[in-house]
């Protein structure tokens, strides 16, 4: 490894003394297929791992994978509590459905969505604009997961508008709302 650089998977694999596709079955979590991995060779795998302060690089393995991972949630103002709470929510409770979270403050989110950023978008109020809303039926016909949770919708059910989901906010508490809008990406995702 080079001074000053960030540690790589074959710095790993050099480290432990194992081959690049040991380290990565190991990563994974995978069992390597026919071929088993013994303990003692994943221990010495994590400790290679920890010695080097190896970090696995997102962007490659969303290349690889096709997928990034990555929910973006798209928030108009932070400074207005509901938003705030369901973003502070949609943060914790994203990463135990497998993702991770990105919140985007105003029209910040049309350019990352654009761009492939996210496998979804969480909205937590209405398209304000006609750049908004052009972006989310652009997303739609992408076949992009979205949510929309939407005020004055009246509580209920789970509506389905232009490619995206509704989650109509009624007085739920951000917590049921964040809850429902992530069943419904997810729902979509897995589709």
């Amino acid at each position: 490894m080079r001074h000053g650089s960030k540690p790589t998977i074959r710095d790993v694999a050099e480290t432990a003394g194992v081959s690049l596709t040991t380290v990565s079955y190991v990563l994974s979590g995978r069992s390597g297929g026919t071929t088993r991995i013994s303990q003692a060779t994943q221990d010495r795998v994590h400790s290679a791992v920890r010695e080097l302060g190896y970090v696995a690089n997102r962007a490659a393995r969303g290349m690889r994978r096709g997928r990034t991972e990555l929910v973006a949630v798209a928030v108009a103002d932070l400074e207005e509590p509901r938003d705030r709470a369901i973003a502070t929510v949609l943060a914790g409770i994203l990463p135990e459905r497998g993702y991770q979270a990105v919140i985007l403050l105003g029209g910040g989110w049309r350019q990352f969505m654009l761009s492939g950023g996210a496998d979804g978008v969480i909205h937590t109020c209405a398209p304000d604009t006609s750049d908004d809303s052009g972006t989310t039926v652009e997303l739609a016909g992408r076949g992009v997961a979205q949510v929309l949770i939407a005020d004055g919708a009246g509580g209920g059910r789970l509506g389905v508008q232009g490619g995206y989901d509704v989650v109509p906010a009624g007085t739920d508490t951000p917590e049921v709302l964040a809850e429902r809008a992530v069943a419904a990406l997810l729902a979509r995702l897995r589709s």
